[in-house]
């Protein structure tokens, strides 16, 4: 479907030629059929490389939809082509599809809730953390914890009216553990106290940030100012 994709061993080669660090970020913002991820994935399994890559569409004729994002998640997975042949995969990857749409910009406490949850995607990104074990702490709606498996956690709490339970809660987690996890908190505020007080305890463990004015902050500096005429 996708008759001119660019060469996987060119975009390869571009990448080792820049000598930089095997942990790099890689961002191809004119994606198409997906060959900057794909080489990305195959250059790591050659040089055990920790390299990641966001790749971006506007998804012109649903070209994400049907050709981008099928082949990334088919590399990732053992699969076959329609030859019937066994093809290369990358099994020790994450891969994760957001769309961007509008999000309300007045900062109500409604608006700053749900943006708080749709922030939790990039917030995983950010701290390298997408494996859900929120159901080794509870089964309530209002909290989320993300792990990268090597004892780093996320923990993420959208309402701080359960803040005596979050910290009850990640407190006897932390205790079952032979090693000591090391927990990065978002914790829903309404302004910018991320309740380091409730969470004294257990300070050794954790590193706490207030949602949503990290992300409201960020905004700020990229969104044009509102005309009031």
């Amino acid at each position: 479907d996708f008759n001119y994709s660019k060469p996987v061993e060119l975009i390869e080669h571009i990448i080792k030629i820049t000598n930089k660090p095997k942990d790099i970020t890689i961002l191809d913002f004119f994606a198409g059929s997906g060959t900057t991820l794909h080489a990305t994935l195959r250059l790591n399994a050659t040089d055990k490389g920790e390299r990641k890559c966001i790749i971006t569409t506007n998804n012109e004729n649903n070209i994400c939809t049907n050709v981008t994002y099928p082949r990334s998640e088919r590399i990732i997975k053992p699969y076959t082509n329609k030859k019937g042949k066994e093809m290369p995969f990358f099994p020790n990857n994450n891969l994760r599809y957001f769309k961007c749409d509008f999000v309300e910009r007045k900062p109500s406490l409604k608006n700053k809730k749900e943006l708080t949850k749709l922030s939790t995607g990039l917030l995983c990104i950010k701290e390298n953390c997408f494996y859900d074990v929120t159901s080794e702490l509870n089964k309530e709606k209002w909290n989320k914890l993300f792990t990268n498996r090597e004892n780093l956690y996320t923990y993420v709490v959208y309402d701080d009216l359960h803040i005596e339970q979050a910290v009850k809660d990640l407190t006897n987690f932390i205790e079952k553990k032979d090693i000591k996890p090391q927990i990065k908190v978002y914790v829903f505020s309404n302004g910018q106290y991320p309740y380091t007080e409730d969470f004294e305890d257990i300070l050794e463990y954790v590193e706490l940030c207030a949602l949503p004015d990290v992300i409201y902050k960020a905004y700020q500096n990229v969104l044009p100012k509102i005309n009031k005429l």
